[in-house]
């Protein structure tokens, strides 16, 4: 198992538990338990809050640092779980659409970034699907999935329309409900889109991985 692989299924185990935790019928047990989690979530935030510190004040938190950060999917995705991260929520974004490009260009696809805010990241993709086994919601998945691991603070995504495919708007909101059906496009690999957490232990947990 790679470590990117790794890391997005501890991340889906903290949220397994997490829900469980939630699921409890004992309230004060609950409680106590969620308590214990935000503590020790804070103690790690507050320590590595400070490790970057020194690291920044000893003149080390360079352009080649915070790129080797980026590369390794343990220590980007702590940094994300903290928000601790030194690269902002439109930096991440842009380079999370740059990578995706060459991968919807093969199938004929064009992505461009209109918006990066916590509130929604906001991309059109146009151009016309090639490929006989692709639909519309697995192009959602890859995308949202992209977006989500590169920037899990963010509420929402929004992907606007398919030209020449009946274009209109797809909206995601996890947890929630997606836009309508689409015809059938090509073939893009699915993959899982990111859970919203339930809690502020939850939602701190989604950093981009994977």
């Amino acid at each position: 198992m790679s470590e990117q692989c790794a890391v997005a299924a501890q991340q889906r185990r903290i949220e397994e538990l997490i829900a469980a935790l939630e699921a409890l019928d004992d309230p004060p047990a609950r409680a106590s338990a969620q308590e214990l989690l935000q503590v020790v979530l804070d103690l790690h935030t507050n320590g590595l809050a400070r490790l970057m510190e020194i690291v920044s004040s000893a003149g080390a938190l360079d352009n080649a640092m915070i790129e080797a950060f980026e590369r390794d999917a343990g220590v980007s995705a702590m940094l994300l779980l903290h928000g601790l991260h030194p690269q902002a929520l439109p930096t991440r974004v842009a380079r999370a659409v740059e990578k995706l490009r060459p991968l919807l260009g093969v199938q004929g696809v064009r992505i461009e970034l209109l918006d990066a805010a916590e509130e929604a990241v906001r991309v059109k993709v146009s151009g016309r699907l090639e490929g006989p086994h692709n639909s519309v919601g697995e192009l959602q998945q890859v995308i949202e999935h992209a977006l989500f691991e590169a920037a899990p603070e963010a509420i929402r995504v929004d992907i606007a329309g398919l030209q020449d495919v009946n274009v209109h708007e797809l909206r995601f909101v996890p947890g929630g409900q997606t836009g309508p059906a689409e015809p059938a496009v090509p073939a893009v690999p699915a993959v899982p889109a990111v859970p919203a957490g339930r809690t502020e232990v939850a939602s701190r947990t989604e950093a981009g991985t994977q």
